[in-house]
């Protein structure tokens, strides 16, 4: 029973330690509750490693004894490894709450061992034998944690309250000393009252958006002086699209690295989305250009599809919700079908397609009026692209933040130890919402690209098709 019982105590550890610092960072501090889920995690690790010595060391045979040495020396160096991880996490993380989390497992190896003997235990047999006493049982237990996390808003309540202090408490010695130092300070505000509108203007232009917090926003507690943070905060959302870009990169190389006939989860979930968009994009610009552009467009729709979905993570930020990235997105496509249609048109072809392609008299006449056109509306496309995906994820995110600061605000209203949940109603149109973005966007791509090409052959390349 030994590693299926360890098994479940990882289960109930990730379960409990990720609702419980989601908790701390709600009603105490969002570095607490990052250092509670950071010293569970490490708790986590370190008991795998010594899981994983024992195992070795206990393996029986001569044959495995390589192995068995190799594994332990790799179980040595990631203690070790670990040990100078948690030295690195106490100098930014509060130590109580790292020290919290470090003994959640053990805590969860405490109760099931107590639960196990309990269950066994001819007394909770009779106990339990009559169902309105397993239902009080349920209460007294619900009632327990309701009560737990009652007391959670008067100790933050208590904290802002003891942190804020009125000036009429303060003592008369420190009245009348910063009654002396005014005069002083008055005269360096109007000295310096051009410097602090314009400190004032900057500050304004440093705020950030409404939102939820992020890991941006941790290291900025942590560290709210550091010579790094104007640079890690002015590029959140470029920091937050490189990640993801690795990610996925990460992911690509995982799913292809052992290619099999009878492929795995992972390399059939990624062979099913990437037949699914070879068939989409096939489908649109034919079989003789789709699959040469199916690598750019099918890697734009995984990338914007995870930059959307990225936002729904705890602690996480969408991309796409900020208009710098959107617009280099759009850029993107907008350089690269130019490109395809100098290259593939030709220079006197490609100013033939934007005068209209006349014909005749008529034709060349409206030359004129033609032009501007054309060149507004491929100017436009970049405009559409960027706006339109840029503008419903992040209203998508704006109405998730309304709707769960609407939650908080019942706390004093319903007498209740926890905010409602009210944003999670509309997670699910969030998803279908990501999903469509990703799809209008690419799919708006494609047909730019359609327009783009030589009409004439793949005209041909239709007809030659139906002929067969």
């Amino acid at each position: 029973m030994g590693l299926e019982f360890l098994a479940r105590i990882r289960r109930t550890t990730l379960w409990l330690s990720g609702i419980a610092a989601l908790v701390i960072a709600t009603y105490f501090a969002p570095l607490a509750g990052a250092g509670l889920a950071l010293g569970a995690l490490a708790s986590l690790a370190n008991l795998g490693l010594i899981e994983l010595l024992v195992v070795s060391i206990t393996t029986p045979g001569s044959k495995a004894s390589a192995q068995a040495r190799a594994r332990a020396a790799l179980a040595l160096g990631g203690m070790i490894t670990f040990f100078a991880l948690g030295a690195l996490l106490l100098k930014f993380l509060p130590a109580m709450w790292l020290m919290i989390g470090f003994g959640v497992p053990f805590l969860v190896m405490l109760m099931k061992a107590v639960a196990l003997l309990l269950i066994e235990s001819g007394w909770w047999a009779k106990f339990t034998a009559r169902p309105w006493r397993a239902a009080l049982a349920v209460l007294a237990v619900a009632f327990a944690m309701w009560l737990a996390l009652g007391a959670l808003p008067g100790a933050g309540g208590a904290s802002a309250q003891r942190s804020a202090k009125p000036a009429a408490h303060q003592p008369a010695a420190n009245q009348m000393a910063a009654s002396a130092k005014a005069p002083d300070a008055a005269e360096k505000v109007e000295a310096g009252g051009d410097k602090g509108e314009a400190a004032g203007e900057k500050g304004e232009k440093k705020e950030k958006e409404p939102g939820f917090p992020t890991v941006i926003t941790l290291l900025e507690q942590a560290q709210p002086h550091a010579a790094w943070l104007p640079f890690v905060v002015h590029y959140e959302a470029l920091l937050f699209s490189l990640f993801i870009a690795g990610l996925i990169c990460l992911l690509a190389f995982f799913a292809s690295r052992e290619a099999k006939m009878i492929p795995g989860n992972l390399q059939n979930a990624v062979e099913a989305l990437v037949e699914a968009l070879h068939d989409f994009v096939v489908g649109i610009l034919g079989p003789k250009y789709g699959p040469r552009y199916l690598p750019f467009l099918g890697t734009l729709f995984i990338y914007i599809l995870a930059m959307n979905l990225f936002g729904l993570i705890p602690f996480m930020h969408s991309p796409t919700a900020s208009l710098n990235v959107t617009v280099a997105l759009a850029l993107t496509v907008f350089v690269y079908v130019q490109y395809t249609g100098i290259r593939g048109l030709g220079i006197v072809g490609y100013l033939d397609h934007l005068i209209g392609s006349p014909r005749d008299v008529i034709s060349w006449l409206l030359v004129p009026l033609m032009l501007p056109i054309h060149v507004l509306g491929e100017l436009a496309k970049p405009i559409s692209l960027s706006c339109r995906l840029f503008g419903n994820v992040f209203g998508e995110d704006m109405l998730l933040v309304a709707f769960a600061t609407l939650g908080i605000l019942t706390l004093p209203i319903a007498k209740l130890p926890f905010g409602l949940p009210l944003h999670l109603l509309f997670v699910p149109l969030a998803l279908l919402s990501s999903v469509l973005q990703a799809l209008v966007f690419t799919v708006l791509s494609t047909v730019y690209f359609l327009l783009m090409l030589p009409h004439d052959e793949h005209g041909d390349e239709e007809k030659a098709q139906h002929a067969h």
